[in-house]
């Protein structure tokens, strides 16, 4: 009997397997069955080398009569290596063994099968001396010893070493990928390195009746070609090899880390080169997989062969070299490579982002110049929203640079670091930012302004049920409602639809009872503005100068009577107050004066029932456009005036007109 050097429990326990790489365990065996081929070649035999890697599933019919794939619950690995012989034994009971060390081998791999795998089971016949022996053991966390004897197997007539790997346990199952063909694709990614090789053994994966031969596929849909270059970073050089794999399942184009020929870590190259993605393969039939080797690699790598020593950021020097510098070099290369690949991908996203600032966006333009190597980044092929969110995050970044631009050059001038000569001659060449990105933000308003009218001619229109757009619904467009001036920024309200000059007012409220009661009236909006000097103070008291109403209607709205109409509410608001008892949303009195001047807006379509009975019994005159009527009231110092919906649409596209057509909207 034969005893481990090490607590195995505590040894597995402390081994590190993630649950989403289920196949690490397989892919050790076959590694070690790799490995058993050059060592029995290296003493001098001269055979075929050949692994075959059986698939053993569950055995369940109602799963079989549906089709579907039975879940995988081992695996067998038989290979024709050098065998379980004296020295290989020894190392196999020895924790961390150094055996295999001039070949990268950590001595810790095996232990990978137990926190997978229920057991393993190990069978391995090979020629010793003048006969061939048998060695069968079985690896399990409940054994710490096994037995070595050897038993003679002169029928024998080639080594075979088998690996059973039995029970896969939870949750590594629920991560087993079920096909034959992923787990064949994912074996040859795993191992590229060594199909590389031209020295590579056959290597077969068996699933029931279906065989895959792994070094067949890999001939059929990796190219690898004579693609290896040299790169230096630091002291260390490393080899990059460029493959082109036509294979689907490899789902990315990717750049494959690798110590001791053997896959450690996987990088998605969309993250480090911009303009690659999945048109590559769309357009050109293959994936990227770039295959970086070197002795750092192999020197910084883990026990387990799960990561790399190595940190990501920071300052890189000869001997310490972070991931951000290799992956900084690395795809540089790479770029090169795919050059023929990558230009016109990125001449026709560079022509989108253009086309897109000059007919959709224009207050984007300036960044083409000032922030080119950022647009340049952006990824290709993005929807015209995933396109305006990358250039707002630009803009954004942009526009702190310029600030903070400003604020170190009037610093510099304040601390004397620089002359007012050299200040004005370094602003000249600032200013030039300054105003492109102040044009940006104009433009960015003017485009506001274009979608706003755009929904305000959409609302005038009859809904596929043949109704109009409710008032509430034109309301919000103009000023959103139950909210006052206090409440909302500048930017959230569109009151230049109806007059420019609206927007200033001393106090706004939309859709707010008066007194704050729900019970009260309420204007739809209600603008108070005391006397320029005293504009822009809260209401302390004193008598506005001027007071101005909008009652909103429902498009097309025809069952007006001489109680319910727009202009009747509109003098009945005035009547209120006139009383000067009506306080406002803060508490405060709305204290009218004799000389307070109103102006009333009735915001409607101007249909049969208004200008058969409203309009007469009023008697309001005409507007020379047709599109609405006027009067005066004296006895209520107020000016009363029907808008309607085409007069406010048309009003404001002839305002703005010239804005739209500087910007080509």
């Amino acid at each position: 009997m034969r005893h481990f050097s090490i607590n195995l429990q505590g040894r597995i326990k402390n081994f590190n397997l993630p649950q989403n790489k289920p196949l690490i365990p397989l892919f050790e065996a076959i590694v070690n069955s790799i490995h058993a081929i050059e060592e029995r070649k290296q003493n001098g035999e001269k055979f075929n080398g050949k692994i075959d890697i059986k698939i053993i599933r569950e055995n369940q019919i109602a799963i079989e009569e549906t089709k579907e794939c039975p879940p995988i619950i081992s695996f067998e690995i038989i290979d024709n290596g050098v065998g379980f012989n004296e020295p290989n034994f020894s190392s196999f009971m020895e924790s961390d063994s150094e055996y295999k060390s001039l070949i990268g081998g950590k001595g810790v791999g095996r232990f990978s099968w137990l926190i997978a795998f229920e057991k393993a089971e190990i069978r391995s016949i090979y020629l010793e001396n003048t006969g061939y022996v048998k060695r069968e053991f079985e690896f399990s966390v409940n054994k710490s010893d096994i037995n070595d004897t050897l038993v003679d197997n002169e029928k024998q007539e080639d080594n075979e070493t088998t690996v059973k790997l039995i029970g896969c346990k939870n949750p590594f199952a629920k991560h087993l990928n079920k096909r034959g063909n992923t787990i064949a694709m994912r074996i040859i990614q795993h191992c590229l390195v060594y199909f590389i090789s031209e020295d590579c053994p056959q290597i077969n994966l068996i699933d029931g009746e279906e065989i895959f031969d792994l070094n067949k596929i890999f001939k059929e849909k990796i190219h690898t070609e004579d693609n290896k270059v040299t790169i230096k970073i630091g002291n260390y050089t490393f080899d990059l090899l460029h493959v082109k794999a036509e294979e689907t399942t490899i789902g990315g184009n990717k750049l494959y880390l690798c110590a001791n020929n053997r896959l450690v870590e996987v990088k998605e190259l969309e993250k480090f080169i911009t303009d690659l993605d999945g048109e590559i393969y769309k357009n050109n039939g293959f994936w990227y997989i770039g295959v970086l080797r070197g002795e750092y690699l192999d020197k910084k790598v883990d026990m387990n062969r799960l990561s790399f020593a190595i940190p990501e950021n920071g300052i890189s020097d000869d001997d310490d070299i972070t991931m951000e510098k290799i992956m900084q070099v690395t795809t540089l290369e790479i770029e090169k490579f795919l050059s023929d690949y990558l230009l016109p991908i990125s001449t026709q996203k560079i022509a989108k982002i253009k086309n897109y600032v000059t007919e959709k966006a224009p207050q984007f333009r300036h960044l083409l110049k000032y922030m080119s190597k950022e647009v340049f980044e952006i990824k290709p092929n993005l929807s015209d929203d995933k396109l305006d969110d990358e250039l707002h995050r630009i803009k954004r970044d942009f526009d702190r640079k310029v600030s903070y631009e400003n604020e170190s050059l009037l610093n510099a001038l304040n601390r004397g670091v620089i002359s007012s000569e050299e200040y004005i001659k370094k602003f000249e060449l600032q200013i030039d930012k300054i105003n492109s990105n102040n044009s940006a933000a104009l433009a960015d308003y003017i485009a506001h302004r274009k979608v706003i009218l755009d929904l305000l001619k959409f609302a005038l229109q009859k809904k596929d049920d043949g109704k109009f757009q409710s008032e509430s619904f034109l309301h919000n467009l103009i000023y959103p409602m139950r909210t006052t001036a206090d409440e909302i920024p500048y930017s959230n309200h569109n009151l230049w639809l109806i007059d420019e000059k609206l927007s200033y007012c001393s106090y706004i409220s939309s859709d707010v009872p008066f007194n704050n009661d729900r019970k009260k009236d309420r204007t739809d909006i209600m603008f108070l503005n005391s006397p320029v000097a005293i504009s822009d103070e809260e209401n302390q008291g004193r008598e506005y100068d001027e007071i101005i109403l909008f009652e909103l209607k429902k498009p097309m709205r025809n069952d007006y009577n001489f109680n319910d109409n727009p202009i009747t509410q509109l003098y009945n608001y005035v009547t209120s107050l006139k009383t000067n008892k009506v306080q406002d949303k803060d508490g405060r009195l709305i204290k009218i004066g004799v000389n307070t001047k109103f102006y009333l807006y009735a915001i409607c379509d101007i249909t049969s029932t208004l200008t058969n009975k409203i309009v007469p019994f009023f008697g309001l005159r005409q507007t020379p456009d047709k599109l609405g009527y006027y009067d005066f009231n004296d006895n209520l110092n107020a000016y009363i005036e029907i808008l309607s919906y085409d007069k406010i649409l048309n009003d404001a596209q002839k305002r703005n007109k010239i804005l739209f057509d500087k910007l080509g909207l």
